[in-house]
């Protein structure tokens, strides 16, 4: 068979994984986010709010595609199923020029988990990913390869280079790591290319000044994103973790992702050291180049997490052709090298046909999990938007914590009840309870599991506070609860009374209410008394006279920003202090009498010391008493 009908043969097998159950599963939270963007309109696209860090290039395609296409869960993934195809196309043909193995190289490409996965989301990753290839494609065989730089095709091919790298940068800025890989390795390799030096040094301004126009926001946008709540990752994680999502990816087993993994680090391996034709011959310039482009971007991405923690190995997909390269490398029967063991020659070719075979078979047992293990699917925003459309009326009022994909979902269910994203604020939430929802039966609050809207539990406090818990209902990745809504007005209030219980001289808390209706309630006042590095917990505990905890809530002391004690800024009145709520269910069968509330203080990280109490309040065992509370 002809490598042309092989190329195609694995074309259409990367087009049918791609294109199986491609609707299958709901949009959630990040697509829902890229269709809302997508849907205004193109010139304002670059400057709205909603970008983030996004620059805006994905996001205007989309706007065209949909306009052709649909906005069909089908018609909106199918925009990156033509990227990620072409990526598979281009690694057939860069596989070429690097003396790689075309067709292996194309088959892990094609049954890679991470590219299937981001070949079925409405995101940017799978068009980042074939710019990224094309950009450094046109780089190694223009810029690095080619010698006759002063022909016709070697000045259009660079040019090409230039406009697909500015490309990278308008769809995703970590594309500059790219930039940063390209740059260094050029560097390294100035020696043979010390005439062509003039001309690169132009490329890059070439590609500056055509990123110029977007260059002042994304400035903006790259100073002005922090989260202090998202954890800096370990190295040996963010190894392992990046390694298994380009490898075997994450919708797998992680017994067989540990084996996958390994199988996949030692082709590599073997791969490596079979290109010199013997071990005193240094590594091939070919594998140094696909090394290089494997690590610069993941060790300066490391680098910046240190400072901006927001670690997700998708966000570095750019670097995962270089592994695809890599691999095929290794069985290029061209080559000479051999492995000597006593009375036996081996050559690499023989050494890895049965690892690729296990790595293949890995990958193929790993997307099998991917369309049908349920542990590893999107969250079920349809299902959720299908129930309440059944469940809920006219009379009803729904909630939801997160804006996406509900706005995505909410027409198409045909949900009556009025229906919107509320943005928790401590300090409006009443208010805006008791005007939106004054008059209706019900109210209905869905939360995703990774939304921080509400971490505070404000919402479901007031609905239990003056209405009654009546149901609550799980669904993938999110949790609906439903209450009565009360004829009185919400209120919560801000004017504590006083109380001075000092938490390890690093915390007060300075004002306190409580009470008991349907459940036992709690609004408590901490401030910051000096900066620390620890982020706390609050254990809120009710004691029978006994001194037995008949019920307790631990929560995160989290201020108006939703930041921990750690972030909290010492000289800033407004987020130096916070007000948290607590509900404490009782058991039906509590029986009557007095009731003592208290608060411990702890450190929520290992070991979790508890904080001692000093100040004007009544302190046992390391707690500090609220008050007490009388049950009838």
């Amino acid at each position: 068979m002809t490598r042309t009908r092989y190329s195609l043969l694995i074309l259409w097998l990367a087009f049918g994984l791609r294109l199986y159950r491609l609707g299958a599963q709901s949009i959630w939270w990040d697509e829902g986010h890229s269709i809302f963007v997508a849907s205004h309109p193109m010139a304002a696209i670059p400057t709205l709010p909603a970008m983030d860090v996004h620059p805006p290039l994905y996001f205007v395609l989309l706007h065209l595609w949909m306009a052709v296409a649909g906005d069909s869960e089908f018609a909106l993934r199918y925009l990156s199923v033509i990227f990620s195809l072409l990526t598979v196309a281009l690694l057939w043909r860069f596989a070429q020029a690097i003396k790689s193995t075309p067709l292996l190289v194309a088959l892990f490409a094609t049954l890679s988990p991470m590219y299937v996965a981001y070949a079925q989301e409405v995101r940017s990753y799978a068009c980042l990913t074939f710019f990224a290839l094309a950009s450094t494609y046109c780089y190694f065989r223009f810029w690095i390869l080619d010698t006759d730089y002063k022909s016709v095709s070697s000045k259009k091919s660079k040019i090409a280079y230039i406009v697909l790298t500015a490309l990278c940068l308008y769809i995703h800025y970590f594309a500059i790591f790219l930039l940063l890989f390209q740059n260094l390795f050029y560097l390294f390799n100035l020696k043979s290319k010390i005439q062509n030096l003039k001309l690169w040094l132009f490329a890059q301004i070439a590609i500056l000044i055509l990123f110029a126009p977007q260059l002042r926001l994304a400035t903006r946008q790259v100073s002005d994103y922090a989260n202090p709540n998202l954890l800096l990752p370990t190295l040996s994680y963010f190894i392992t973790h990046s390694w298994q999502a380009y490898t075997v990816g994450l919708t797998v087993d992680p017994s067989l992702a540990q084996w996958g993994m390994g199988i996949m680090a030692m082709v590599i391996l073997i791969a490596i050291y079979a290109k010199p034709y013997r071990f005193s011959k240094p590594i091939r310039f070919e594998t140094i180049f696909l090394l290089a482009w494997f690590t610069i971007p993941l060790t300066a991405y490391f680098l910046v997490l240190q400072k901006r923690p927001s670690f997700e190995p998708r966000y570095l997909m750019l670097v995962t052709p270089s592994l695809f390269l890599l691999l095929g490398s290794g069985l290029n029967r061209n080559h000479k090298a051999s492995f000597v063991i006593p009375n036996l020659l081996l050559t690499p070719y023989s050494l890895l046909l049965i690892p690729n075979f296990l790595l293949l078979l890995t990958l193929t047992l790993s997307l099998n999990s991917y369309y049908h293990n349920p542990t590893y699917f999107k969250d079920d925003s349809a299902g959720v938007a299908a129930w309440l459309a059944h469940e809920t009326t006219a009379d009803d009022v729904v909630y939801v914590d997160v804006p996406h994909p509900f706005h995505y979902y909410v027409n198409r269910a045909h949900i009556v009840a009025p229906t919107r994203y509320l943005f928790v604020d401590i300090h409006t939430a009443a208010d805006i309870l008791s005007h939106e929802a004054s008059g209706h039966r019900r109210l209905y609050w869905v939360t995703w599991y990774g939304s921080d809207t509400d971490p505070r539990g404000v919402i479901p406090f007031l609905a239990q506070k003056y209405g009654a818990p009546l149901g609550q209902r799980d669904f993938r990745g999110y949790r609906v609860r439903w209450y009565s809504l009360p004829k009185e007005p919400f209120s919560l209030p801000t004017d504590l009374p006083p109380l001075d219980a000092k938490f390890g001289e690093v915390l007060r808390l300075d004002g306190a209410a409580f009470g008991k209706q349907t459940a036992v309630w709690a609004t408590l006042h901490f401030t910051l008394l000096r900066q620390t590095n620890i982020d706390y917990r609050v254990s809120l505990r009710l004691r029978n006279q006994a001194g037995q905890v008949v019920a307790q809530v631990d929560q995160d002391l989290l201020n108006d920003r939703h930041f921990h004690t750690s972030a909290w800024p010492l000289n800033d009145p407004a987020l130096n202090q916070a007000i948290n709520v607590y509900l404490l269910p009782l058991a039906q069968n509590a029986p009557p009498g007095n009731y003592r509330l208290e608060a411990v203080v702890y450190n929520a990280q290992p070991p979790y010391p508890s904080e001692g109490v000093s100040g004007q309040v009544e302190s046992i065992d390391g707690a500090a008493v609220i008050g007490q509370i009388t049950l009838f």
